[in-house]
Order: C-alpha cells, then sequence, then structure tokens
C-alpha cells in the first residue's frame, strides 16, 4: 500500500507555507538593518568630518576667506561717496585692530587682524587696498598681509 500524506486546505504540504513567511520577513529586517548600519555610519563620518583637525582647518580656513570677502565688499561700498574715513573703516573692522596708510595720491591701504593670536597660533592679518580715485567703482584687493599685525582696536576721531 501506498503511504497517504495529508494536505491542509491551501493544496500545499503541511510546513511549506509557514517556512515562507518568516524567510520574507527575516529578509526584510536584515535589508532594514543593513540600511540602518550604513545611514549610521555615514553620518558618524560626516559629522566627525569637522571634529578632526583638518576638517576643522578647513571649516577655519572657509571662515576667515568669507570674513575677508565680506570685509573687502563693506570696504569698497564705504568708499563709493569718494573718500573713507577713519569712523567707516571703524565700524566695517568692528572689533578687530586694525591700521591705516593714505598716500599722497589718494589710496588707501587698510590692514586688519582677522584672526586673533591663539596659545599655540600668530595673529594673521589682510591687507585691503583700495586704489585711487575712490568711487562707485572702487573695489577692495586684498592679500595677507606682511608685518606686524595690529594688537589694539583704533578709537576713531
Amino acid at each position: 500500500m501506498s503511504e497517504h500524506t495529508e494536505h491542509p486546505p491551501t493544496g500545499r504540504p503541511a510546513g511549506r507555507a509557514k517556512a515562507r513567511r518568516p524567510a520574507g520577513a527575516v529578509l526584510v529586517v536584515t535589508v532594514a538593518l543593513a540600511a540602518l548600519v550604513l545611514a549610521a555610519a555615514g553620518t558618524l563620518l560626516w559629522w566627525l568630518g569637522d571634529r578632526l583637525p583638518e576638517g576643522a582647518d578647513r571649516t577655519r580656513t572657509e571662515n576667515q576667506r568669507l570674513q575677508v570677502e565680506g570685509l573687502a565688499r563693506q570696504l569698497a561700498d564705504a568708499a563709493r561717496d569718494g573718500e573713507l574715513t577713519d569712523s567707516e573703516i571703524g565700524r566695517v573692522a568692528r572689533a578687530d585692530p586694525w591700521r591705516v596708510d593714505r598716500s599722497d595720491d589718494g589710496a588707501v591701504r587698510v590692514v586688519v587682524t582677522t584672526v586673533p593670536a591663539l596659545a599655540d597660533e600668530p595673529a594673521s592679518c589682510t591687507e585691503f587696498t583700495l586704489p585711487a580715485p575712490l568711487g562707485p567703482g572702487t573695489e577692495a584687493v586684498h592679500h595677507p598681509a606682511k608685518g606686524d599685525c595690529p594688537v589694539r582696536d583704533r578709537t576713531p576721531p
């Protein structure tokens, strides 16, 4: 006689339908966990990017570049009326120490301490040159200053 196997009402052998559901759930959970681990690793690397020394240097350099460009734009704006007074320079430089040299031809050279001295680093300063004649088309050319940076705030007259 042949052996008889009972099948559930679905027509499939017993136990097979149940085995498929957990395997599918395990696959979904595994893929979700892998995506979560990758997202967490990416977030951690992004977060550490600014905290590592080279990331902090990049951030500091970019911030200084933006500060210098802003100062150049503000100095040029202040010179559009044909003159650049000490009080205008003081407003642009705010609390940063600065000094000004004016040439006989009307050009103005302003040196601003853009990064104050830290315990392990010397101060950094930028020289802005506004060529004569000052007016609406004046642009401030800037480059790192050579020599000593101004160390004290200058009080405008």
